[in-house]
């Protein structure tokens, strides 16, 4: 039964299709939805690029890093050790640490940071283009609607799920999701207009933060580590390699100063 409200929504949207003021807005809040779900693949693929890359540290690299800083740790105590002997002689036990209380009074100790998550980086074609699409249709920021925005929140976890899985499968299948949560609403052109304008205004502060958020993490150390051991390979060395040996050697000069202070 082809009912009144659908009778008025077809009315609406005839109206708006010949409004070209309403399909310039629509077009721009396109290119915009366009633009954040570019933004967010490219976040994304970064993301677990830079998790990979933080894993391979981990195996070549922290490990060095650790049992230098350790025995660097190590070192500095046998020095503040002889230093005080050289000082104090037999009456060492009842000399003040004076050195130990000043960092215990000024040192700050810091929280751990977490290990990222691991994930495959995709790097298929086509789920790069479901990826985009879904993006733009589901991604959270593009609504203001508290119950649009949870329902939206849900469909996108799904999809990164899927995409991290490399599930193209699971992509195709919400592919077929509508949009949103279907709530018929009678709008009039003025109220449309202020709608729209709106719209256009917050998609351009989410390409804002997403852009943000974008140089922070291309210009992290990270980052730039990833790329120069990137350059460095497509020219033939092995960048972890050398800094690797380089650990390795002051590893075995701490060692062996600390052998001559003990």
């Amino acid at each position: 039964m082809f009912g009144r409200r659908n009778r008025s929504s077809l009315s609406s949207t005839i109206r708006d299709a010949r409004d070209p003021e309403l399909r310039t807005l629509r077009a721009n809040i396109s290119e915009r939805q366009e633009a954040v779900a570019d933004l967010e693949l490219e976040l994304f693929d970064l993301r677990v690029s830079l998790e990979q890359f933080e894993r391979e540290l981990g195996r070549r690299i922290r490990p060095l890093e650790r049992q230098l800083t350790g025995l660097r740790a190590q070192l500095s105590e046998s020095r503040h050790a002889s230093e005080r002997r050289a000082q104090w002689g037999k009456n060492l036990e009842e000399a003040p640490d004076v050195v130990r209380q000043f960092e215990r009074a000024w040192t700050r100790s810091e929280s751990p940071i977490a290990p990222p998550r691991t994930s495959p980086r995709p790097d298929d074609s086509e789920l790069k283009t479901l990826y985009r699409e879904l993006a733009k249709r589901f991604h959270p920021d593009l609504t203001t609607d508290s119950q649009e925005k949870e329902w939206r929140e849900s469909m996108m976890a799904a999809v990164n799920a899927a995409y991290q899985k490399h599930d193209l499968e699971a992509l195709l299948e919400l592919q077929q999701k509508p949009d949103r949560p279907v709530r018929a609403m009678v709008q009039s052109r003025a109220e449309t207009l202020a709608q729209l304008s709106s719209e256009v205004l917050r998609l351009d502060q989410v390409i804002q933060k997403l852009t943000r958020q974008l140089d922070e993490l291309v210009n992290s150390a990270l980052a730039r580590l990833q790329l120069e051991v990137s350059m460095a390979r497509q020219s033939g060395q092995d960048l972890l390699g050398q800094i690797a040996r380089e650990l390795e050697l002051d590893i075995a000069r701490t060692q062996a100063e600390l052998a001559s202070n003990t």
